[in-house]
């Protein structure tokens, strides 16, 4: 097979990106990927078991801790799992996504990675600013009258630890994927196709074995980010994915150059990333026994019950397969040409579409703990609008 260029190259480049931001933040206790919710802010009570942010009960000042770190990375068959574990470098499998909650983000995963229907490829810059420690750290008022009056109830409010740091920054994802409309045609081309390396330049040669596996497939460049967009960033990505069949993909290589003359390569994306644009990209949870509040790690007992880390986690398969068909039928669409066929393409998306916002809306339900009885009710009435 003659060499495949790609885009590993760039690595080299990445030193003018990141050449200032050695000095990485403090990490403490357990690391959770952050999901946006609005619960997940630091301060707040954090249940270990159920992976769950819960009330603030402590009080504290927000102390700026100072430094920078960046990275850059190639993904290859990067599914969504490792893309949690790659953030965190904490967990095993995924298994720390926080019950319920965040859908943009949880969908979002799904987009920069690969699943059943779609191989990926990703590169994947990251970069954190700082963070913030919770210190000078008392418990609340209120708190203490419960732990006096009511301590059975302290430990379902409070947790058994807290949200000790949050760190800022925005990690960037260029991912190029080739979408297969069966998933017969997808596993085809695992087993025929022994480079799957989906950055190329307009000069790679492929094989026939390619072309063969890939004939039906719609390759696509997108661009996603869980920080902000600077300017020039939101222009480059104004007009969404770009979507080309695989016999003419010279518009998605333009695309992809465009990105990565900005991102990497000595551009402008790190000159023009401010404070603005960073997010809260994880954060750190600590004990209360191991931060000395022991009134609160000894305060009564869990009674949320664990049910619903499993209605989670059968939620999710859903949201998952509903995501994961509605970016396949997006590109399918965009190339289409015969107009019959992407009508009934179209009307398909529409039902992903209420599919979709009837699964994250149970999962905002769900996050409120209604009871698992009325959680598994909502769920599974949303669950069944899905075919």
């Amino acid at each position: 097979m003659k060499k495949i260029t790609v885009l590993l190259n760039l690595f080299a480049s990445i030193v003018a990106v990141i050449s200032a931001l050695t000095f990485a933040a403090a990490s403490y206790g357990k690391t959770y990927y952050s999901l946006g919710s609005d619960k997940e802010v630091l301060g707040a009570g954090f249940e270990s078991e159920l992976r769950l942010p819960l009330d603030s009960c402590l009080d504290g000042q927000w102390i700026y801790q100072g430094g920078s770190a960046g990275g850059l990375a190639y993904r290859g068959a990067f599914d969504s799992n490792s893309m949690m574990n790659s953030l965190t470098g904490s967990i095993k499998a995924g298994v720390n996504l926080v019950i319920f909650g965040g859908s943009v983000k949880l969908s979002m995963r799904n987009k920069v990675t690969e699943n059943d229907s779609a191989a990926a490829s990703t590169i994947e810059l990251n970069y954190q600013k700082g963070s913030y420690n919770f210190e000078d750290r008392t418990i609340k008022p209120e708190i203490v009258d419960l732990i006096a009056n009511n301590p059975t109830a302290v430990r379902d409010r409070c947790g058994d630890g807290f949200i000790h740091n949050v760190k800022l920054g925005s990690n960037i994802y260029v991912t190029a994927k080739l979408h297969f409309k069966e998933r017969t045609e997808y596993e085809w081309y695992q087993t025929k196709v022994k480079i799957k390396v989906l950055f190329w330049s307009k000069t790679v040669t492929k094989t026939k074995e390619f072309y063969e596996a890939t004939k039906n497939a719609v390759y696509s460049i997108d661009v996603h980010t869980d920080g902000g967009l600077t300017p020039r960033l939101q222009a480059l990505t104004a007009g969404g994915p770009r979507y080309c069949k695989t016999d003419n993909v010279d518009a998605c290589i333009d695309y992809a150059d465009e990105l990565f003359a900005y991102l990497l390569n000595g551009g402008d994306y790190a000159n023009d990333l401010n404070d603005s644009h960073l997010n809260n990209i994880t954060y750190d949870v600590e004990s209360y026994e191991k931060s000395g509040h022991y009134d609160l790690a000894y305060a009564g007992s869990l009674n949320i019950s664990k049910r619903y880390i499993e209605l989670s986690e059968r939620l999710r398969v859903y949201q998952d397969f509903v995501d994961n068909e509605i970016e396949n039928l997006l590109a399918f669409i965009a190339v289409a040409d015969d107009p019959v066929d992407k009508a009934q393409q179209e009307s398909r998306l529409q039902e992903r579409y209420s599919q979709k916002t009837a699964l994250n809306d149970s999962a905002d339900y769900c996050f409120t703990l209604p009871g698992t009885s009325l959680c598994e009710i909502n769920m599974e009435a949303a669950i069944a609008t899905v075919n």
